[in-house]
């Protein structure tokens, strides 16, 4: 008789339970090969977000950042370049005006460098908050025999996912300031000015330290809506789905042969990804959509490149006059397509990572 093994829900993992070096080991290699296949879609979200309104502005554009002696000469360029009005044609256009795909790769090396610090604190404060408040909310939760499972994981993923999205914006806002300043600049400057340690010291010229940090109010303000909505839809919907008889196949503790045991564990799995993916389906539309106008100020406030800091006031009004209501609006669909990607992806490999990561393992 064939016995069923590992078959231990992730919902009953523990942080305690978990071997923190290799979760931390295992995950820095993880999500770094996760990071490098998903940067594209951030290049091309980012950049849609500080995109101008030339026809009826004809003005300055956020996004020409380098040298005063060098904005005139790039100025025509940068608008042409910049002035695309979707995400598709606007990365066909990035693709056509420079013809490489490591435009596509611009600011992951400071990415790289700075994200694995950060998804430490990240993780940390996800997975042991998220364990305190879901065992508080179910002890005093309990009616009748039951603990309304979906709610208290809501609210435990929910409130869990603000708290590490807030706790690791120490990091990620001078990761986004600098990243995101190379890969809004045009080619030319990009050549000259576009490394990190060359943006690094132009902003401690212009406005020191302090510059690295432009935009954080605004970020944890931002953070901490995304990381609660996302959590709390995907903990709650992965809670829910999870209680469906059509994602919940019934197995035994005993198999008469391996061909039954291998068939039921094939189902398991094929239910699992399934929950995975509608779960973070659902998060990523529910936290781009309510969070986008948000993310938008802040991304065109940290690529702007004036000595004196405008106000998140000031870049949403500059945004409206220019762009109307629709404008604070741009790069739902990209946004929406990275935060899926990373939600179904990122999930599943949080899942699979909690689980080999067991003490037991």
């Amino acid at each position: 008789m064939a016995s069923l093994k590992d078959d231990r829900s992730n919902n009953s993992i523990k942080y305690s339970d978990i071997d923190k070096v290799r979760f931390y080991g295992i995950g820095t290699a993880m999500y770094t090969a996760i990071t490098i296949a998903l940067h594209p879609i951030n290049v091309i979200k980012t950049r849609h977000q500080v995109l101008s309104n030339y026809n009826n502005n004809g003005g300055e554009n956020l996004t020409r950042i380098g040298s005063s002696s060098q904005r005139a000469g790039t100025t025509h360029a940068s608008s042409r370049f910049l002035s695309s009005s979707s995400s598709s044609s606007l990365s066909t256009t990035i693709y056509s005006n420079f013809g490489k795909i490591p435009t596509f790769y611009r600011g992951l090396g400071i990415v790289l460098v700075l994200a694995i610090p950060a998804r430490g604190v990240y993780l940390g404060v996800l997975e042991s908050s998220k364990e305190e408040i879901s065992s508080f909310l179910t002890s005093r939760a309990v009616t009748n025999g039951q603990t309304y499972s979906p709610l208290i994981a809501s609210l435990s993923g929910g409130l869990s996912g603000g708290l590490a999205a807030m706790s690791s914006q120490a990091v990620i806002v001078p990761m986004d300031v600098i990243s995101q300043r190379q890969m809004v600049m045009e080619s030319s400057l990009y050549n000259v000015e576009g490394s990190a340690m060359h943006i690094m010291k132009n902003i401690i010229q212009t406005s020191g330290v302090i510059g690295f940090y432009r935009g954080f109010g605004m970020s944890l303000f931002t953070s901490l809506p995304v990381g609660t909505l996302w959590w709390a839809t995907y903990s709650g919907s992965q809670q829910f789905l999870q209680g469906l008889d059509v994602f919940n196949p019934k197995h035994n503790q005993s198999y008469r042969d391996d061909n039954e045991y291998y068939s039921n564990r094939i189902k398991q799995l094929m239910s699992s990804g399934m929950v995975q993916c509608i779960s973070g389906l659902n998060a990523a539309i529910i936290a781009a959509t309510l969070t986008q106008p948000l993310d938008v100020v802040k991304t065109r406030l940290q690529v702007g490149k004036t000595a004196k800091s405008l106000t998140y006031t000031q870049v949403a009004k500059e945004l409206y006059i220019t762009s109307g209501f629709r404008g604070f609006f741009r790069g739902t669909v990209p946004r929406i397509t990275t935060i899926t990607l990373w939600g179904t992806v990122l999930s599943s490999a949080y899942e699979y990572l909690r689980h080999i990561s067991r003490k037991d393992y």
